[in-house]
């Protein structure tokens, strides 16, 4: 299969692009640098082009602006990448009977705690990154064929910005202070799990709206003290604390219940302590390479 992916070189993009070669699909990477195909998924007329010219049988978008306070600041900016594409996209898989798998957020409720929240459950659209992510999701669905993803991801980036995983890490080897948010909830998922079932789920031709996630709810709190427990350290330095005094309004309670897409995989996905343990494993990988890459340097 032709595959065309967008965002190729986020968290995120890097990971579905790592399992779409080991599935031996054609694969071609776009993003606005460092991409085998410089693209904007904002500028439409360069979205057009590349898609005429590469005639994919499969778009697979992980373009996104992400940054909560960026979208507050430029929401024209975040309207432009996280809605308006998908109007097109969504268009261009209603011609071309192309497969479109646009990823979501889970950025969408307020209230519920540790409750996980189904695909009907109704959102609460605090902020632009929502307002703008959930209008993507309503133009993909506008084509049948399209499957939207809504998930939280963590993982091992290994350049560039720390992830939330690379931070937790960083505090737990170093026993750092650190204000671990007991009210933030999520069903964040390792991005190598959301990739591979990503993949199961769009070669098994499913389309429509679908939570796919971690299997458990839990805290930002209880992730960093996950990855405490499974690298045996003590956090001595870390306190718990809250959203409510963070500068942009934020959705909290985003656990996701993924029953629909577990019932249709034909298998659980991966709680919390899975979750560390692929982050982890994903880290140490890394973490040797770039110390076989730097062995030549240290013996000159």
């Amino acid at each position: 299969m032709k595959l065309l992916l967008l965002g190729s070189t986020g968290l995120l993009g890097r990971a579905v692009a790592e399992e779409a070669r080991l599935r031996g699909h054609a694969l071609r990477e776009a993003a606005r640098r460092n991409a085998e195909i410089t693209l904007d998924i904002a500028d439409e007329q360069a979205l057009r082009e590349v898609l005429a010219a590469e005639n994919p049988d499969m778009v697979f978008n992980c373009a996104a602006l992400t940054d909560i306070e960026a979208c507050e600041r430029n929401p024209l900016d975040a309207w432009s990448t996280n809605a308006r594409p998908l109007a097109f996209l969504a268009a261009w898989a209603r011609e071309s009977g192309g497969k479109l798998i646009h990823v979501s957020t889970d950025q969408y409720f307020t209230e519920g705690g540790r409750e996980a929240h189904d695909e009907m459950t109704p959102v609460s659209l605090v902020n632009e990154y929502a307002r703008t992510k959930f209008a993507g999701e309503a133009f993909a669905l506008t084509a049948a064929n399209a499957l939207v993803l809504r998930t939280s991801i963590v993982g091992i980036r290994g350049w560039e910005k720390q992830t939330l995983a690379e931070w937790a890490i960083d505090v737990a080897l170093n026993d750092r202070p650190a204000q671990l948010f007991a009210d933030a909830w999520s069903s964040s998922i390792d991005v190598g799990s959301f990739a591979r079932a990503a993949f199961d789920m769009a070669e098994a031709e499913m389309s429509g709206l679908y939570n796919l996630a971690a299997g458990e709810v839990y805290t930002k709190e209880d992730f960093v003290r996950e990855i405490a427990r499974q690298l045996e350290r003590k956090l001595t330095a870390a306190t718990s604390g809250s959203v409510r005094g963070l500068a942009t309004t934020r959705a909290h309670c985003l656990g996701l219940d993924v029953t629909r897409a577990e019932t249709l995989l034909g298998r659980r996905l991966p709680e919390l302590p899975e979750v560390v343990a692929s982050v982890l494993h994903r880290y140490n990988e890394i973490s040797a390479h770039d110390l076989r890459q730097l062995a030549p340097h240290r013996n000159a």
